[in-house]
């Protein structure tokens, strides 16, 4: 049933809830129920108990004077509501837990004033019987027998008792409802056939302005309310949450609104949003006032305690460090003390000197407590390994040749003559033709002279007849080399701390400036860095650079410096305590091919490798670094 009563007052407001709870179905089990009597004396509920009696499961509700009450049967999920139409609660709620199965709360509540509302909630339905004697009503349910008991629902020596008149702050608000028969929990088993509830699929709306990410978890309600004043709807709020509500002197105008199963503290928020009011908590007590009367108290409390502490007098502490170095703490140390505080470094004792307020030193000395710790060490494993490879041929081919030998005065045909060295090696027995100026007469003139520098292998063919001569010589090279050089330089460093090798030479550099002659040094090193962060999890997170300079030979010096050729990398990379990571990669191949040869022969497919002088120079140069870390215990 929805009553929407937009002439009415507040009053007639509540008035219409607590006839529209009146109606709500009696029991379909056919539990007895006590009457309801129009002369019925004021009670008052005072103490809810759970317990167990043989197999039977017992709530039972004491309190003074004749307590009537109605019952009705709730599914989604199972639950037992008692209706006290004349009864009074103790000023506190409170929601009482259950281990006797099949009752696993009971809340009360009092939703309307002089009606009280107990609800049992039940793990499953199950009948019910009910008893009323002088003192109270005692509800009984029997165990379910196809249901094994679990053992949290094993019987207690005591009871499970919960005084009303002590209990503190309500765990979970008991839900009321103004407009309409709705109780707030869930819909009856056998609902009546006019008016019918909202069907439980469709979706809630959601109020314009309301914060999507916040989570409510008051109880739904349903109330429509046309300029009503704004204190009777912060009354409204006491009733359903049970908090005790404080309202500001400058809270004032009315609030016009309709709520459909809507979470309480949502349609608060809603409230005070509209109305520029905002709210502060303090154990059970609901302050409301307006933003700007919050402010101004923050305000004034912020400039009470400056006030108060500009004039309590400073003090001056030290602090010894036993691992943290002192200057490098100052700079964290000042971003936590007072605009009244400072702090300095004493370098020579490794110890801080600290002034500030009383009150700001405790705080101080607990940083320093995180802060000054013994750091881990990580021992960092590497190896270095130079490789090089080399690779030389060398192919060469000397040719000569002379005809007629015996026979003067007629055309020859032969190599150059005139330079002794350009002569072939082969002693002829008969004297050719053309003889060197230099005295060597048994030796032909070259055509082509392109042996090898350096030949270490070759072979000779010399042919001589009655009117020719043919010296064919080829010479040979070659030769392989590998070469690899292992440095494995080892060192220990504290987390977070760099490690620094260096392997090689340094340069000087005379410079001159201003007529001052200076010598600077310029490393040609291997350098390795390594920066160790050891993770929550155990493995080690490595930052490392890594850089090999070496003086370059192929490039002439400048006025004496040498140049520079350098290889180098950075990386990060994680890793497990004691792997081993291979950082390289470095590699330099150097391939050079030379070709003389005799013109227009050279060149021709096959033979010309016969006037051909062909050299072959191939070298590889390869970095690697191997890197394993180790944590140090302790």
């Amino acid at each position: 049933m929805k009553i929407k009563s937009p002439a009415f007052g507040f009053g007639s407001l509540l008035l219409a809830g607590a006839a529209a709870l009146a109606a709500l179905p009696a029991n379909a089990q056919g539990a007895p129920q006590a009457a309801v009597s129009t002369t019925a004396q004021p009670a008052s509920i005072s103490e809810v108990m759970v317990d167990r009696a043989g197999q039977l499961t017992t709530v039972r509700i004491t309190g003074t004077g004749d307590l009537r009450y109605e019952s009705s049967r709730l599914d989604s999920p199972p639950r037992l509501v008692l209706d006290f139409s004349t009864a009074q609660l103790a000023p506190r709620l409170r929601k009482i837990s259950s281990t006797y199965a099949p009752v696993t709360a009971v809340r009360v509540g009092q939703p309307v004033p002089g009606k009280s509302r107990v609800v049992i909630d039940l793990s499953q339905p199950v009948s019910f019987t009910g008893e009323s004697d002088a003192s109270g009503v005692t509800i009984s349910f029997a165990a379910p027998a196809t249901v094994a008991t679990p053992a949290a629902f094993h019987p207690a020596r005591t009871p499970v008792v919960r005084k009303l008149a002590n209990a503190s702050a309500p765990e979970m608000p008991l839900p009321g409802s103004l407009t309409g028969s709705n109780p707030g929990f869930a819909r009856p088993a056998n609902p009546p056939a006019a008016p019918q509830p909202q069907d439980a699929t469709s979706a809630p709306q959601m109020p314009a302005g309301a914060t999507p990410n916040k989570k409510y978890t008051g109880d739904p309600i349903s109330v429509n309310l046309k300029d009503v004043d704004l204190k009777d709807f912060f009354r409204l709020i006491h009733e359903i949450s049970g908090l005790n509500v404080v309202l500001d002197p400058s809270v004032r105008g009315t609030v016009t609104l309709v709520l459909d199963e809507v979470p309480w503290d949502q349609g608060l928020d809603i409230v005070l949003r509209n109305n520029g009011l905002t709210k502060e908590i303090d154990g059970n007590v609901l302050r409301i006032a307006t933003q700007d009367t919050l402010r101004h108290e923050a305000d004034q409390r912020r400039d009470l305690l400056k006030a108060e502490s500009e004039a309590i007098e400073p003090v001056t502490v030290t602090r010894v460090l036993s691992y943290a170095q002192a200057d490098k703490m100052t700079p964290t140390i000042k971003k936590f003390l007072t605009t009244r505080g400072d702090v300095y470094a004493d370098i020579r004792s490794n110890t801080l000197i600290i002034r500030d307020i009383p009150s700001s030193i405790p705080k101080i000395d607990d940083l320093l407590r995180q802060l000054d710790r013994k750091s881990q060490q990580v021992e960092i494993d590497a190896r270095v390994v130079q490789a090089s490879r080399s690779f030389a041929r060398e192919v060469g081919t000397q040719f000569g040749f002379s005809t007629p030998l015996n026979t003067t005065g007629n055309t020859a045909l032969g190599g150059l003559v005139g330079n002794p060295t350009f002569l072939s090696p082969v002693i002829h027995s008969i004297i050719p033709p053309f003889s060197s100026t230099s005295g060597v007469g048994n030796s032909i003139p070259l055509v082509s002279n392109l042996g090898a520098t350096a030949p270490n292998s070759g072979f000779t063919i010399s042919t001589q007849g009655h009117n020719y001569a043919v010296d064919f010589m080829l010479s040979l090279m070659e030769s392989r080399g590998v070469g690899k050089v292992l440095s494995e330089p080892r060192g220990v460093t504290q987390n977070n701390e760099k490690l620094t090798v260096k392997q090689g030479t340094k340069i000087p550099i005379q410079t001159n400036i201003n007529n001052t002659i200076a010598v600077q040094y310029i490393d040609a090193v291997l350098k390795l860095e390594v920066t160790p962060q050891i993770t929550a999890e155990g493995t080690v997170f490595l930052d490392v650079t890594v850089e090999n300079t070496q003086i370059d030979q192929g490039i002439a010096r400048i006025q004496g410096t040498p140049a520079l050729d350098t290889q180098s990398t950075e990386t990060k990379v994680l890793i497990n305590d004691g792997g081993t990571v291979v950082i390289g990669g470095v590699v330099i191949t150097n391939q050079n091919t030379s070709v003389d040869q005799v013109p227009l022969l050279g060149s021709v497919p096959l033979i010309g490798n016969l006037f051909k002088h062909t050299t072959v120079n191939v070298s590889t140069q390869e970095l690697l670094f191997f890197l394993t870390p180790r944590i140090l215990p302790g």
